[in-house]
């Protein structure tokens, strides 16, 4: 291989462990976020929870995971009729280079009349308080 073609080699292998470095921590966290709510979700006995119950055995497992951040701010919990909704909805804003920055969603959702669907989002959350009113 020429000069020029090892420098490309380079630079996009450098591009790549950029990308990497700098996205991968919200991925990590966000499938800590995943684990925590089906940890909850294998507890069992999140409608006899208070919210500040829930809030606290999540927190206590982002602790002991080194989760920091959006995702600890953004617990949102519903109670419906027949279900209680935990919803952890965030998005992370993560400088790439220069001027060029990469925003990550995350929607994890525990639904307790469906604990088996655990962290897709099912609810849009909206409608979910609309029904409750």
């Amino acid at each position: 291989m020429s000069y020029w073609g090892w420098l490309f080699v380079i630079a996009v292998f450098g591009f790549g462990l950029t990308v990497v470095s700098k996205l991968g921590p919200g991925y990590i966290d966000a499938h800590f976020v995943e684990e925590g709510l089906q940890s909850l979700s294998e507890n069992g006995n999140i409608r006899e929870m208070s919210n500040t119950e829930i809030k606290r055995e999540l927190d206590r497992f982002f602790t002991i995971n080194n989760v920091r951040g959006e995702p600890t701010k953004a617990v949102k919990i519903i109670r419906g009729a027949d279900s209680t909704l935990v919803s952890i909805n965030y998005e992370l804003r993560q400088p790439l280079f220069h001027n060029v920055d990469v925003v990550m969603k995350f929607d994890k959702q525990l639904n307790t009349a469906k604990p088996e669907l655990c962290c897709e989002p099912l609810v849009d959350i909206e409608q979910f308080r609309r029904r409750e009113d």
